[in-house]
């Protein structure tokens, strides 16, 4: 699964898993089935109105044909419609737990949506999804050009993986090993957890920030622990850390 890094304006990191291709498509194919039943519904009510004994278009077909291309108009605009209302979401993605952001992290914008839409009529609509699906195939974010272009993408809300004290426990331990910090018991299992997953994303993604809440991390571990220096190497300290947490409390 493809991750994505957002820095706030606060400098605080935000990390989002991009929704997938799969998962794009089956979001996809979900609001298509409720346009489907929509479209269903609203030519059966066409059909009752229109040879029941009390016809209300009678009089004239320019009446029903008008009525008819306004319950259309929904359809037309649906996704736009629904995201802009409901934060990013369409029945498809709220079913499948994902949601439009733009690339700060934020709700878009209604002219973000708009575009978004607009780019829609051609990548799905007139290319029957193939320029769609080919954008998001070769684009890092997995975007479309609708996405591109309105500086949005899709995430997913709840992410595929998560981290648990069972992954810690997975680490190699030794037998008869000797903790270089049998302090470190006095931390929690959530507190391990945070460096393990720190490091995990300082090693996948290395940049100025993630260098810097290693250092932070790392001065603060050390404090916790009341050691009178704090370790040259940070990343080894923090390590060495997490390995000694988990055959301290692994019995």
């Amino acid at each position: 699964m493809k991750n994505t890094e957002i820095i706030t304006a606060h400098n605080v990191i935000i990390q989002y898993e991009i929704a997938s291709l799969p998962l794009r498509i089956g979001s996809f194919m979900i609001d298509v089935a409720v346009l489907l039943g929509y479209f269903f519904v609203l030519n059966m009510l066409m059909v009752i109105f229109t040879v029941s004994e009390v016809n209300l278009f009678e009089e004239t077909s320019g009446i029903a044909s008008f009525v008819y291309v306004l319950f259309l108009f929904p359809v037309f605009f649906y996704s736009f419609f629904m995201e802009s209302f409901f934060s990013g979401q369409t029945v498809g993605k709220l079913a499948l737990g994902l949601r439009v952001i733009n690339i700060k992290g934020a709700s878009p914008s209604i002219g973000d949506l708009f575009l978004r839409w607009t780019f829609r009529m051609v990548e799905i609509v007139g290319s029957f999804g193939a320029i769609a699906v080919l954008s998001i195939m070769i684009n890092e974010n997995n975007q479309r050009i609708g996405g591109l272009v309105s500086n949005t993408l899709v995430i997913q809300l709840k992410p595929s993986r998560n981290y648990s004290i069972k992954d810690i426990l997975k680490l190699k331990s030794t037998e008869n090993y000797k903790a270089t910090y049998p302090e470190i018991v006095k931390f929690t299992d959530d507190d391990v957890l945070f460096i393990k997953n720190a490091l995990e994303r300082h090693k996948k993604f290395k940049n100025k920030n993630h260098n810097q809440i290693i250092l932070e991390l790392s001065k603060r571990s050390a404090t916790m622990l009341n050691l009178d220096k704090e370790p040259k190497n940070k990343l080894k300290f923090l390590k060495t850390l997490v390995q000694d947490y988990v055959v301290l409390t692994r019995s």
